[in-house]
């Protein structure tokens, strides 16, 4: 069922994972959904995404979601026939005495969830990933139900679902205006077009700061910009497809097989950002590249190597260069910020948006239809840092931002919060 709507109930600003996520789950709630995206469908973040999915997070609350996640993603895949997860596990490394600590209490933390996961040995790693080095892991989580999702094949399975229920997804649409008149939402404006609507949401991804812009709030994400590897299979260190994703926190790297090769990204301790308004109105991610030399990229090579020594005469190998959407203490904005009551915003993934989407869209669905969701949202909430002060200039969240990014693997910072 598609057809053109043109008096919507809700407006989505952002046709990627996230956007197509709530329309779904909007759309199956018998919501009028209609998509704009300025660009084509998940050619932002979406597209360059890894998509590793580890349930257990810092909180209860956000491990529950990751959980569901999964719960949905698996009623999709028997309603379309399709293969979104690979449940191939998870492992967590610690290589000093402090991050061996952080996993004992983590894997406690995990079966106090009700997840199945344990400390697991020297042996247990070289029968699990055979090509890793070990002698500097000191412990190890493991978590058998944790896997990848396949970032692309997942949203186009949103907005299938979507159109089939009603939902109207246009490209190259770009939104011009959010239309506020005393304190609530309107419409939007689109290519000089008024859509009057009394719901938006903000899935801008990388640009929806600039997004917030237009109703004079501030939304404090920044973009960074984010790398990652995948080799060419290599016959004498075969990959098992089915080999579980690895998190080497100490090293800033994490991994997982990827058509007979391994897939290795970084999050460096000193990223860059991206000013979105400065980048051109066509700005397409997926022409974004990065030279060998370059200096992330050579780091995350000596990285790799370190923790896959076989990578050291890896010449064919392919970089993917994309750009995420961080917030000050790594936990994504979802709700309103006052002034424009109506305009919701759901963006600020820090790397999760992918495995964060399926449960997001329905949390979203219930925010926005009840007035209310079944977790615990306070360190969501769109507008906790409305009233603080250090939160207001680009150049105050950037520097928050980066050091999020920065603290999201290797040593926590302690000024995060």
């Amino acid at each position: 069922m598609t057809g053109h709507i043109s008096t919507p109930d809700v407006v989505i600003v952002g046709g990627g994972i996230v956007g197509a996520s709530i329309a779904y789950q909007l759309s199956r709630r018998g919501q009028r959904v209609l998509v704009l995206e300025r660009d084509r469908l998940g050619a932002g973040s979406t597209g360059r995404a890894a998509g590793l999915l580890g349930q257990l997070r810092s909180t209860e609350a956000a491990t529950r979601m990751m959980m569901e996640s999964l719960e949905i993603v698996s009623g999709i895949e028997k309603r379309l026939g399709v293969k979104l997860f690979y449940k191939t596990g998870g492992l967590r490394l610690a290589t000093t005495e402090e991050r061996a600590q952080e996993t004992r209490e983590h894997v406690s933390f995990g079966k106090s969830l009700g997840l199945d996961m344990d400390i697991v040995g020297h042996d247990g790693l070289k029968e699990l990933v055979p090509h890793m080095r070990l002698d500097d892991v000191l412990e190890a989580s493991y978590c058998p139900s944790d896997g990848h999702l396949m970032p692309s094949e997942l949203h186009e399975a949103f907005v299938q679902l979507a159109r089939e229920q009603g939902a109207e997804f246009r490209v190259q649409s770009p939104v011009d205006e959010i239309i506020v008149k005393g304190g609530r939402i309107r419409g939007v404006r689109c290519q000089g077009k008024v859509i009057e609507c009394s719901v938006a949401i903000n899935a801008g991804g990388p640009w929806s700061y600039l997004v917030a812009d237009q109703v004079e709030a501030t939304l404090p994400t920044c973009a960074i910009g984010h790398y990652y590897i995948t080799t060419a299979p290599d016959e004498r260190f075969p990959i098992d497809p089915m080999s579980p994703a690895v998190r080497d926190y100490d090293n800033r790297i994490y991994s997982r097989p990827e058509v007979g090769g391994l897939l290795v990204g970084i999050y460096e301790a000193e990223p860059r950002e991206y000013e979105m308004e400065d980048l051109p109105p066509d700005f397409d991610m997926s022409t974004m590249f990065a030279q060998r030399d370059n200096f992330t990229v050579a780091t995350l090579m000596e990285a790799a190597i370190h923790r896959y020594p076989f990578l050291e005469n890896a010449q064919d190998f392919h970089v993917t260069h994309g750009i995420m959407t961080f917030t000050p203490n790594g936990n994504p904005f979802c709700g309103e910020i006052p002034g424009a009551e109506g305009l919701f915003h759901c963006a600020g993934f820090c790397g999760h948006g992918i495995v964060r989407s399926p449960a997001m869209g329905a949390i979203m669905a219930d925010l926005i239809l009840d007035g209310k969701t079944r977790y615990d949202m306070e360190q969501l909430r769109a507008d906790r840092y409305y009233d603080l002060p250090d939160y207001k200039t680009r150049e105050e969240i950037k520097a928050k931002g980066r050091r999020s990014y920065a603290g999201h693997y290797g040593k926590k910072d302690p000024t995060i919060n």
